[in-house]
């Protein structure tokens, strides 16, 4: 599957059912950005690395992109996987499984196509 295409997906996330425990942990934090998309998917744009942002066309084609994706009603989060400064998000939808990888960037989390 091409990487901007598992991009879109994170886009395309339902509202996530994972409960959140309160606290500020890596899997809470990466959890809120994918409920944040949820909410409003061109959020995903803040939250690109550069490698992925420019696979896009930048911020502007980000933009584009989250208002064109295609939503899937069936989509959910299956687990949140977190290992030093590489997050991963098990997502299934209709096509099947897939994932989406951040890593901590200058602490923050960001989606990235880079493994």
């Amino acid at each position: 599957m091409p990487a901007p295409r598992r991009l879109l997906y994170l886009l395309a996330v339902p509202a996530v059912t994972l409960a959140a425990c309160g606290g500020s942990s890596d899997e809470d934090k990466v959890t809120k950005i994918i409920k944040d998309v949820n909410s409003d998917p061109a959020s995903v744009c803040d939250h690109l690395d550069d490698a992925a942002l420019k696979q896009l066309g930048g911020k502007a084609g980000c933009v584009k992109a989250a208002k064109s994706a295609p939503r899937d009603a069936s989509t959910k989060v299956d687990d949140v996987s977190v290992d030093g400064d590489t997050a991963t998000v098990k997502i299934t939808d209709k096509t099947g499984a897939s994932s989406v990888t951040l890593k901590k960037v200058d602490g923050d989390w960001k989606v990235t196509t880079s493994q």
